[in-house]
């Protein structure tokens, strides 16, 4: 598991480098478009949901929610279990950050000589997946 853990941590480092150079004229950073992604993946969350799915402060997810709302890529909507605590959800504007997004790092990964089986991808992120829900709780 550790070395599991050691090649996460490698992989990460170099895909955030990859997609900082991909991304860096969006001026959105590499946490901003994981929040935005998250809420292209998961649905409309809270700004304590988000944070604890991050285990950072809720104050520090408010700050880039607030930067991404400015930027008109989220807004705030009613939340049906709790009067205080709005849902964050992507805008139209923020669907279409995405879309650019995926697509340039889309084209990124096809003009590489390699490409993984669909399955193989399939089961690393479930597998991760898992890992991650055994480790949250």
């Amino acid at each position: 598991m550790h070395e599991l853990a050691n090649s996460v941590r490698r992989l990460y480092n170099c895909l955030r480098h990859t997609s900082d150079e991909l991304h860096a004229e969006s001026e959105v950073s590499a946490p901003k478009r994981t929040l935005l992604m998250d809420l292209q993946r998961y649905g409309p969350q809270t700004v304590p949901a988000l944070a604890r799915s991050r285990f950072i402060s809720r104050q520090i997810i408010q700050t880039q929610i607030n930067e991404l709302v400015r930027a008109g890529f989220v807004e705030s909507k009613p939340n049906p279990e709790h009067k205080r605590s709005k849902l964050i959800a992507l805008t139209d504007a923020g669907i279409d950050f995405l879309k650019q997004l995926s697509s340039r790092e889309r084209d990124y990964m096809d003009s590489m000589d390699w490409s993984p089986d669909s399955k193989e991808v399939a089961g690393c992120i479930a597998t991760l997946d898992e890992i991650y829900e055994q480790l949250r709780d």
